[in-house]
């Protein structure tokens, strides 16, 4: 069983780039000072050594930190260093490497979910999509509650293969397992619109209303799906909802870039 803390760094190890880290934000540079100030007081910790190799991944000093995930298997169960240093082959683009340490850290901690996450990632880059797509239902069998960026991942790789259907359903399984997440609802409309399916488009577009709290982005989606669906008068008083719900709102790019959009969907209706 590996220990809490290997397993929250091994989790750290794995957050993806700009993700906020645990502790304030600290660059590069003041997260090694800090590591080697506590390896100055413990030089015997494993854990400092996986932090540090991680690092050291992170900004492409490659042999140092496979120096250090050297060190780390010295002191320590050496399977706690297979993860990280197949995630930091996996950012050099050494995809069989770090395939073989992806699949032996498995071995050794098969309920791991981040473990299959990142043998996903690996697959898909090397162009096995099978493996990778089961690999991330594997994922979302043993996280509680996945990054939906995954399920669109894996939706976008059944696409690929020709299989518009299933990735539709790799959409709705994410939507099940976290509720109503605007991001797959929208790939799940524009697959539906693929499919020349307007009214499964609408109804879906329809449920996003108040999660997106009725916004004038909700409406001039709206807006386009009526159109596309010739309902030119609930579309034409639907955008002077959206006009005027914009009108009320400051000066933004975003506010702009909603008012060109409103504009392009007036030209429309006047056509």
């Amino acid at each position: 069983m590996m220990s809490r803390p290997l397993l929250l760094l091994l989790l750290l190890c794995l957050a993806p780039a700009g993700a906020a880290p645990v502790v304030a934000h600290p660059g590069h540079e003041d997260q090694l000072k800090a590591i080697e100030q506590a390896l100055a007081k413990a030089p015997g910790n494993q854990a400092l050594y996986l932090q540090r190799g991680k690092v050291y991944g992170e900004i492409g000093h490659f042999a140092e930190a496979q120096a250090d995930f050297a060190r780390a298997r010295e002191l320590g169960p050496a399977q706690y260093a297979d993860l990280p240093e197949s995630i930091m082959l996996y950012s050099k683009g050494d995809l069989e490497q770090a395939m073989a340490l992806a699949n032996r850290h498995i071995a050794a901690f098969p309920d791991d979910p981040e473990g299959f996450r990142h043998r996903a990632l690996i697959a898909r880059d090397a162009g096995d999509h099978e493996r990778a797509l089961a690999d991330l239902q594997t994922h979302f069998r043993l996280q509680a509650r996945p990054s939906p960026g995954l399920f669109v991942s894996a939706a976008t790789m059944l696409v690929a293969s020709g299989r518009p259907d299933d990735a539709l359903a790799v959409l709705d399984q994410g939507l099940e397992q976290l509720g109503l997440v605007p991001q797959l609802q929208r790939e799940a409309i524009a697959l539906e619109l693929g499919a020349g399916r307007l009214q499964a488009a609408l109804a879906r577009q329809e449920t996003l209303r108040i999660p997106l709290r009725d916004s004038a982005r909700w409406k001039l989606e709206r807006v386009d799906l009526l159109l596309q669906a010739n309902r030119q008068a609930e579309a034409r008083a639907l955008l002077a909802e959206a006009d005027a719900q914009l009108a009320g709102q400051r000066d933004t790019p975003a506010r702009r870039a909603l008012e060109t959009q409103a504009g392009r969907l007036a030209e429309a209706l006047a056509d």
